[in-house]
């Protein structure tokens, strides 16, 4: 529906960005000049806006789309400065001194016709028997592959790729869905192996399908504009390029804001239409009925969340025995105890409570988003914690299921296997602090009582070198680890193939086992060996999932002996302090190193310097399927 004078006012007096695309994801239309002024509004909010760079190669007419890329960017905190390649030029762009890599972006999107890849896709399908279908998807496949191989050897940040579905409908119409020649059964095909393609081989790269998109908006008036395709090439309606331009923003961002890691929920009219403290068990809206299925398909959403990756936590201003009450009794709760990987419920002020969710789960406050229905609540921990990220829950019930869908820092490029099971790794930590509390190795205990608990233990600790298949989780940890991180280096994951591909870097991994479970990758450091017998440690990291366990000293040790074998006299490192990894200050010389001024350090590798493994209250072994050079 059109967006009304009144209503478009208030969204111009909103001062905080999350609120305004709150607004603008209730469905408003609007249009381009409204845009331009929400764009401009949204530039001018706190806190200060961050550039990022955008190449465009296409074979239609795309500068357009400018205007919405501009507005879903400016939401995002972002301005964008785009470089559109000249039109129809694709394989032109994708070499060292061509106007795109030059502009040196920090992702670029190939907006491709089909027919780009074989001149036969121009074609009805449907007019090509199954054999000559098959042909035709190999070679369109050779093709599309070799183009993103060129682009993906050149420095163009993050690769998006896309292709515009035929304006027309399949040529088998209603039957297509049956058809030995269907249409949309090739293209499926087509764009699964080429998805698979991009996942095993083009690091840094995402297929963004429009087939999708069309489906979102309504592939008729709602995706094509064909007054403007017929007449300039341009193929989109303005839904359809409000949606594409923010499915383009997105990731883009990922690379420029903080990660976020938690979905802090709250449960009356969040989880549940209600309060159960009022209502009851069985007044509460929560079952297979309107508005009851409502929130169950809220919760089924935030199951997809978690299996991206995120992790869930409750805080909720109620009597903590009647919300456990639903959690282990109600027939269609979906999200149990189990998915939750802490709680807050009591009477306490969100604030307080959030901060003390961070302060358990040992992460920062901006990789929070906050969930709740009360405009009070919103409001307070919008006001007292400004780093957390606040949606709240529509006032409708049909809304609140989509109502976390177009929050960008719930996007992710790809799933690591520490993604799938972060809630697990975190019921393991309570578990350990609550051995730790058990065997008096507390906050209080003595050197003694924490070496006695380290050993119960019973840690080992496995270490990887060089291994290509750790590569997104590697990239993962560059982007997300804050605390303890010597100096913050940020790498995507073509930049970690590269450098395990080098013989002059050794990008060495490890996990850490113990009773109660396997923490997954948590540590990673790359080493740049150098001339004369000298190492650089240029990066060193660790998940705060496992402080306190002397992980990171064996970590160190271990690949300082490794080095020594090799030949390395001596390593430097360098600390780069920031707001957020004062953590790490002394890590350097608390491990042997020597301050030689400035934050760098070295250390000669001898036997008095580098300790041995039975140094440290963990067994270390080395993954043998890992690469080497």
């Amino acid at each position: 529906m059109a967006i009304q004078q009144e209503k478009f006012d208030s969204l111009l007096k909103i001062q905080s960005r999350a609120e305004l695309r709150e607004q603008l994801n209730s469905g408003f239309d609007l249009t381009l000049p409204q845009a331009q002024q929400l764009t401009a509004h949204a530039r001018s909010l706190a806190p200060a806006i961050k550039p990022l760079r955008l190449g465009i190669v296409h074979t239609f007419t795309s500068d357009l789309l400018d205007t919405w890329l501009d507005h879903a960017a400016a939401l995002e905190g972002l301005e964008l400065n785009t470089y559109h390649a000249s039109y129809g030029v694709v394989v032109q762009e994708a070499h060292a001194k061509s106007g795109l890599t030059l502009h040196a972006p920090d992702a670029t999107v190939l907006l491709l016709q089909r027919e780009d890849m074989h001149p036969d896709l121009a074609k009805p399908l449907a007019g090509f028997n199954p054999e000559q279908q098959l042909s035709l998807r190999q070679e369109s496949l050779a093709w599309i592959k070799n183009v993103l191989l060129q682009f993906r050897a050149q420095p163009i940040g993050l690769l998006i790729v896309s292709f515009l579905p035929p304006v027309l409908p399949t040529g088998p119409g209603l039957y297509d869905a049956q058809s030995q020649r269907s249409e949309t059964a090739w293209w499926s095909a087509f764009k699964g192996e080429l998805a698979e393609f991009m996942r095993s081989t083009i690091q840094s790269s995402l297929l963004l399908d429009m087939d999708e998109v069309a489906a979102h908006v309504g592939r008729g008036k709602g995706f094509f504009d064909w007054r403007m395709w017929y007449s300039a090439r341009y193929p989109f309606a303005v839904s359809a390029a409000r949606e594409l331009a923010r499915r383009i923003v997105v990731p883009a961002l990922l690379s420029k804001h903080p990660k976020a890691k938690v979905i802090v929920l709250d449960a009356d009219n969040t989880l549940w239409g209600g309060i159960i403290g009022e209502d009851g068990m069985h007044g509460i809206a929560l079952g297979p009925e309107y508005p009851g299925n409502a929130y169950m398909d809220f919760q089924r959403r935030l199951l997809d969340f978690q299996q991206r990756g995120f992790v869930l936590a409750m805080c909720s201003k109620n009597n903590a025995a009647d919300v456990q009450q639903v959690l282990t009794e109600h027939p269609h709760q979906l999200l149990r105890e189990s998915h939750f990987a802490a709680k807050r419920v009591n009477w306490l002020p969100k604030p307080d409570n959030i901060r003390s969710l961070a302060q358990e789960l040992n992460l920062g406050l901006d990789s929070f988003i906050f969930v709740d229905d009360s405009e009070h609540e919103c409001a307070a921990v919008r006001s007292e914690l400004p780093q957390v990220e606040v949606i709240r829950t529509p006032a409708k019930p049909i809304l609140v299921p989509s109502c976390l869908d177009r929050v960008a820092r719930l996007e992710v490029l790809s799933i690591t296997a520490e993604d799938l099971e972060k809630t697990a790794l975190y019921a393991q930590e309570r578990q350990r602090k609550e051995f730790q509390e058990s065997i008096g190795a507390g906050a209080s205990g003595g050197t003694t009582d924490m070496r006695a608990h380290l050993a119960a233990l019973g840690m080992r600790m496995n270490i990887g070198i060089d291994d290509v298949k750790a590569v997104a989780r590697l990239a993962q940890l560059t982007q997300k680890t804050n605390q303890f991180n010597l100096t913050t280096h940020r790498y995507d994951e073509r930049q970690v193939r590269e450098l395990i591909d080098s013989a002059d870097w050794v990008v060495a991994h490890f996990t850490l086992i113990d009773k109660f479970g396997n923490s997954g990758i948590v540590g990673l450091a790359l080493f740049q060996l150098q001339t004369k017998g000298d190492a650089l440690l240029e990066t060193f990291l660790m998940s705060c999932r496992v402080i306190g366990r002397e992980a990171e000293s064996a970590f160190l040790h271990s690949m300082l002996r490794v080095l020594k074998e090799r030949g390395v006299k001596e390593v430097r490192a360098a600390y780069a302090p920031t707001a957020k990894n004062g953590l790490v200050a002394q890590f350097l010389p608390e491990q042997g190193f020597e301050a030689i001024g400035d934050g760098h350090y070295k250390m000669a590798l001898t036997a008095d310097t580098v300790k041995t493994e039975s140094a440290f209250p963990i067994v270390v072994q080395f993954d043998t399927l890992s690469g080497s050079h």
